[in-house]
């Protein structure tokens, strides 16, 4: 995997570590319309097979997409995205990459590592092979950043990934928070061992 892509996913599987399949799917705030751990990893996953599918298109084909040109507001999008790494607020997820209610079995923090890191290497041997075959050509098109090369298919992931890295983050601290650590002070020892401040002198 490219090492740009394989630091991403490196972030991410050291957030799931640990958690279980149950804790995977509590939805923050118990709200049904806040993606729970899954769901965040569910949505990458789709979001992987959807490029997959379009790279794979063209590799069969064995030609670029024929509109290769971009919009105004595409080039604007690119430049936000590609460029500065930071994607639009309040634009909702596709139909395809969102997920669905029962689409994958429950799983695992463990299983969710594996099911991102599985998707995201076949997305990355079709980027290899698209690089090989076409060069630095815009290859295929994303849905609203128009057509891109892989370099610019790279990048993506890579911003997308760390903006629900982010996510993830959030989910995580509000379904499973870290246990805080006993600070152990004179006047906490005390209280918690139940021993009394200062022995009587005999």
């Amino acid at each position: 995997m490219h090492a740009v892509l394989e630091r991403v996913v490196c972030q991410i599987e050291s957030e799931l570590g640990g958690l279980d399949a149950e804790t995977a799917q509590l939805h923050p705030k118990d709200l049904a319309y806040k993606w729970s751990a899954q769901q965040v990893i569910e949505h990458l996953v789709l979001g992987y097979r959807l490029t997959s599918d379009a790279l794979d298109s063209r590799l069969k084909k064995g030609r670029l997409t024929r509109d290769r040109k971009r919009t105004w507001l595409q080039w604007s999008l690119q430049l936000m995205i590609l460029t500065f790494g930071k994607l639009p607020q309040g634009v909702p997820a596709q139909t395809e990459t969102t997920p669905t209610p029962h689409h994958f079995a429950a799983m695992n923090g463990a299983q969710l590592s594996r099911l991102l890191r599985d998707e995201i290497e076949q997305m990355d041997t079709l980027l290899d092979g698209c690089r090989r075959k076409f060069g630095m050509e815009r290859v295929t098109r994303h849905p609203l950043l128009g057509p891109l090369r892989v370099d610019q298919w790279r990048r993506f992931h890579v911003v997308h990934g760390y903006h629900h890295l982010n996510q993830l983050r959030s989910v995580m601290e509000q379904v499973a928070p870290a246990a805080v650590p006993l600070q152990l002070t004179s006047k906490n020892l005390v209280k918690k061992m139940q021993v009394p401040a200062q022995r009587p002198l005999a």
